[in-house]
């Protein structure tokens, strides 16, 4: 029998040769003292010990190793083989093919084209104006920028791309982009409304801070005089009658002297010659657009597929009245092609989200566990890199929004059995982007070489070849340039089945500047015992009686006040003197917390096993101590100290708590605790159990089909729900978002007072009840609907997203630029210059008009190799 032969490798005794000896090493873990090895009968060279087998390749057989081992089948995760870098295949692409992508590509890419053009034409005019002579680009003087700088306008922080204005005086070279020269000489404000935003604000917290009542009146004209008068806070700039600007006074940057004068960066005419080009090239390109009003007819209806057994094409996410795109294209990996993307294509350039099932079977089926990923980021050795980095991370609690420092094998034994707070509240804990994507490659090649290999549609998502990824515009900025940061990324990050509230783990709403790509490679489920959902539940209780009071202002009858005033100043008396400035900023160590499978009985008092619990460095008077557990956690792969066993806890209990105590009923004085039970018994069941009891569910029951209908627990969940709103919505959503922004909580769980951008700031998350009041006010509804393991969600540029994870889950996404959302990208590129300079959306990280130009500069260097008879200039040598 093949199983008796398999138990019969055991390990040889120290007389045999040294060549038998090695015959038993384990390719895994490189030791031949284990209890018995599997050889592979394929290349009959490689062994892996039983083990080994067990604990890294759960779910795989002998049998099958012995077939073919993991090194044959290309995902051993060996630490030797996580670490190779593969070389990639070269795909070949048929030549007319090719041809027509390319087309594509310049055919869409002609209108940000044009804008570039016109901007500098007009800019051309104006100084010819100026100087009263006639001008060519010849007679501009050209800045010299070394190709790994990125030049930005000194007044809104956006990046020149070509034509600007300059400072001649070599003691300040202040720099300005065209849209702010524009600006100017319409007598605005160039950069947007930042200095007058920013002037009101400061005013209005200066009018919180002063003593005493002051009427609705008086503020509301002094912010009127603030939003008049400008120059209060920057002093007077404005462009001269012929359209010359002078160099901004030192207040702003400049030097006040001189005018600025008009530069360029590009070789002249080199955008002309660019244009004139991409149209002579698809002058006779013919490409049918699609009917946003109309469904695809392509796509199979859903009834007539579930006949034939197979997943229907299409994915009911929405239930607009009168819509024909509440379903959104479903494709499977399997049966589609890399040369398959017209069907994709027609859903992609309505702006729709495209979802496709089972990318990772296409791969080799390297494990995504935490722990593999864990062993192969760590590097051991005394030529170490990044050695911190291989032992603690910093992520973000979802309850507070502050990062904490915790131990990274610590976090993903977390990940595995979950955290909770000590008053039993599920912690979410999640990390972004680790490791960094500009390490993700060079510390997990073989992860970095799998996901690629998953994702569909190539010609859109390969990161790298412009041969591969032709309609990617980001892969064609030259070498040696300066390239923005698209990723991959790593989202990682704990889940819970139900909408908690508070502590959600989520990626709150935001809208990114390019077109990117998510897929779920990993997800596991955290096991919650009866006795904490019991908890659970009454500390949702109590947070919706404080709800009601803090975001909602309801009115206590008897007192004859708000009573949502009264705690607000009762919280931030308490928190001020516990949660300082110094101490978010700095950050909190987290060396162990309590893990969700430790055996509890109702009340969760310590059984059999010991809690750990967090200390963090926010006073002197914190005395840690030792605590010795009787019995440790089964972790894959044990730390080679005893952090596990012997874990420090803080004598006066985890500071994180004790802020959280401080925001509970309870320990915010008698008050509170008589007038959150008169708000939780008087008005819960009013307004939750009335009208808006519905708007708390937690489970969108219109998400998909797969749950319609049911919000059990016990349903099969995905990992993660996410909403993405419709680009022509958005309108309304910020409306909506401006009108209710003081209902919802971010950072140290406290009420949001303003916003710059509801969107921007990536503050809010609109929880189901939010939805569903979104949907009564302005009959604007999201899709929604839930990604499983092996799901990649391609989310259009501009498409505001959320997303709450169902259970713990590894994702990993990329950004691209598609040409079809090349103006979206300029659109938002205009929104984000407006946005403050200290804001987290400002930077323009992007350069979409830089990247247009080599884009077009090298589709057409590549269309003319494939069209002999095509007439170029040296469009494509100009940029230099």
């Amino acid at each position: 029998m093949k199983k008796s032969k398999l138990k019969e490798e055991k390990p040889m005794e120290e007389g045999k040769s040294n060549k038998n000896k090695g015959s038993l090493m384990c390719h895994q873990c490189q030791r031949n003292d284990k209890s018995g090895v599997v050889h592979c009968s394929l290349c009959k060279s490689k062994r892996f010990c039983y083990e080994c087998i067990e604990r890294w390749y759960p779910g795989k057989s002998r049998e099958e190793f012995e077939d073919a081992c993991p090194f044959c089948r290309g995902n051993c995760n060996c630490k030797a083989c996580l670490r190779e870098f593969l070389v990639k295949p070269c795909r070949e692409v048929e030549p007319s093919v090719k041809l027509q992508r390319l087309r594509y590509l310049l055919y869409k890419a002609l209108p940000v084209l044009r804008h570039i053009y016109s901007e500098q034409s007009s800019e051309l005019e104006i100084e010819a104006k100026i100087r009263g002579v006639h001008l060519t680009e010849l007679d501009i003087k050209r800045t010299k920028v070394h190709q790994k700088e990125r030049m930005y306008c000194d007044n809104c922080s956006t990046s020149i791309v070509d034509f600007h204005r300059s400072c001649p005086n070599p003691n300040c070279s202040y720099d300005l982009c065209l849209t702010c020269c524009k600006e100017l000489r319409d007598g605005r404000q160039p950069g947007g409304n930042e200095g007058e935003t920013s002037h009101q604000q400061a005013l209005e917290r200066a009018h919180k801070e002063v003593k005493g009542h002051c009427s609705e009146s008086k503020v509301a004209s002094t912010s009127d005089d603030s939003k008049v008068d400008p120059s209060i806070s920057f002093p007077n700039w404005r462009a001269d009658s012929d359209g010359s600007i002078p160099c901004p006074p030192k207040e702003r940057g400049g030097c006040g002297n001189g005018k600025l004068e008009l530069r360029r960066k590009f070789k002249a005419n080199w955008v002309m010659k660019l244009l004139k080009n991409a149209e002579d090239v698809t002058t006779d390109f013919k490409w049918q657009e699609v009917d946003i009003s109309q469904g695809c007819s392509w796509c199979q209806p859903n009834d007539s597929e579930e006949t034939n057994d197979r997943k229907p094409e299409r994915r009911q996410a929405a239930f607009r009245k009168n819509s024909h795109d509440n379903f959104l294209y479903c494709s499977d990996a399997i049966d589609i092609s890399d040369d398959e993307i017209e069907h994709f294509q027609r859903h992609w350039m309505k702006g729709e989200p495209v979802i496709v099932r089972n990318v990772l079977d296409k791969t080799s089926g390297l494990s995504w566990e935490p722990m593999v990923m864990w062993r192969a980021f760590r590097e051991t050795g005394a030529k170490v890199k990044f050695k911190e980095e291989t032992k603690s991370v910093k992520a973000i609690d979802c309850l507070d929004w502050n990062e904490v420092e915790i131990n990274i094998h610590q976090f993903f034994t977390g990940y595995l059995a979950g955290r909770m707070h000590k008053d039993k509240w599920p912690e979410m804990l999640k990390l972004k982007d680790w490791p960094s994507s500009t390490l993700f490659e060079e510390r997990l090649p073989r992860h970095c070489a799998e996901f690629i290999a998953a994702l569909p549609y190539s010609d859109y998502t390969d990161p790298k070849d412009s041969n591969a990824g032709i309609l990617n515009l980001a892969t064609r900025l030259p070498e040696g340039s300066l390239k923005p940061d698209m990723g991959p990324k790593t989202y990682i990050a704990y889940g819970f089945s139900e909408e908690l509230g508070r502590g959600d783990s989520v990626t709150k709403l935001h809208c990114d500047m390019s077109d990117a790509v998510n897929v779920l490679t990993h997800t596991a489920t955290v096991k919650i015992e009866p006795w904490q959902h019991n908890a659970i539940k009454n500390v949702k209780s109590k947070h919706e009686a404080e709800d009601l009071c803090d975001l909602y202002n309801e009115k206590n009858h008897k007192k004859g006040r708000v009573r949502g005033t009264l705690l607000k100043k009762t919280r931030n008396v308490l928190v001020k003197g516990a949660d300082s400035s110094e101490y978010t900023k700095s950050g909190k160590v987290v060396e162990n917390d309590h893990l969700v499978s430790t055996l509890q009985d109702g009340k969760g008092n310590k059984l059999d096993r010991a809690q750990s619990c967090r200390t963090s460095l926010l006073s002197d008077s914190v005395d840690p101590g030792i605590l010795r557990s009787d019995e440790t956690e089964h972790v894959p792969e044990p730390l080679a100290t005893t952090e596990l066993n012997e874990v420090k806890v803080a004598s006066v209990g985890h500071q994180r708590n004790d802020v959280l105590k401080s925001t509970s009923p309870r320990a915010n004085g008698v008050e509170k605790e008589q007038e959150c039970a008169q708000c939780s018994s008087d008005m819960i069941s009013g307004r939750l159990e009335g009208k808006d009891a519905s708007r708390d569910a937690s489970v969108n029951t219109h998400a998909t089909k797969d749950f319609k209908g049911s919000d059990k627990l016990d349903i099969v969940h995905g990992g993660a729900v996410w909403d993405i709103f419709r680009i022509q919505d958005t309108p309304k959503l910020i409306e909506y978002l401006e009108k209710h922004k003081k209902e919802f909580r971010h950072l140290n769980n406290h009420p949001v007072d303003s916003v710059v951008h509801p969107i921007h700031d990536q503050t809010l998350y609109l929880n189901e009840r939010h939805k569903k009041q979104l949907k009564e006010e302005f009959d604007v509804e999201p899709w929604t609907f839930e990604q499983h393991l092996g799901e990649a969600v391609f989310i259009p540029a501009g498409c505001p997203h959320q997303v709450r994870n169902r259970q713990s889950c590894i994702k990993v996404a990329l950004d691209f630029v598609s040409p079809e959302n090349l103006e979206v990208c300029l659109r938002l590129t205009e929104e984000f210059r407006l946005l403050p300079k200290t804001h987290r959306a400002k930077e323009d990280k992007l350069e979409v008009k830089k990247m247009t130009l080599y884009a077009v500069s090298s589709a057409l260097r590549e269309a003319k190799n494939l069209m002999p008879g095509l007439g170029t200039s040296n469009a494509e040598k100009d940029d230099k």
